[in-house]
């Protein structure tokens, strides 16, 4: 009886411990879904041009990028910043929808009038 217990014990604290992973990453990403989201229907081909809130949520995702402390050499919040933006947009390109336009993606920064400080493509990978 007390083994069981102990791998009733064992198997709930892995299942927390895999739920408490999973909502601190949507966590780090909820900032770059919301910004990104709006892009949506313009990167997948379903609308011509990017909205004007696409255009101000990427904006936002490239100054978390860019912006520097004075002084410093690193990211206002951390080094990872660039990773994490990169990492959650890969998610979302991942995700069960329409496919990323490569053409889509590469008008992007033009239309919005900005030089993207973070990767975007069809074919992301963020690890390098």
């Amino acid at each position: 009886m007390k083994i069981h217990r102990a791998i009733i014990l064992v198997t709930l604290l892995a299942l927390i411990k895999t739920a408490v992973s999973q909502l601190h990453h949507i966590e780090q990403c909820r900032e770059v879904f919301e910004s990104f989201m709006p892009c949506m229907g313009f990167v997948e081909g379903i609308f011509q041009q990017p909205s004007p809130q696409c255009c101000r949520g990427v904006t936002h995702l490239n100054n978390v990028v860019k912006f520097k402390t004075p002084g410093s050499r690193t990211n206002k919040l951390g080094s990872g910043e660039l990773e994490r933006v990169c990492g959650c947009i890969e998610i979302m390109g991942r995700a069960d929808h329409l496919p990323f336009l490569a053409s889509a993606i590469s008008n992007l920064p033009p239309l919005c009038s900005l030089k993207l400080s973070f990767p975007i493509s069809v074919g992301m990978d963020c690890s390098q």
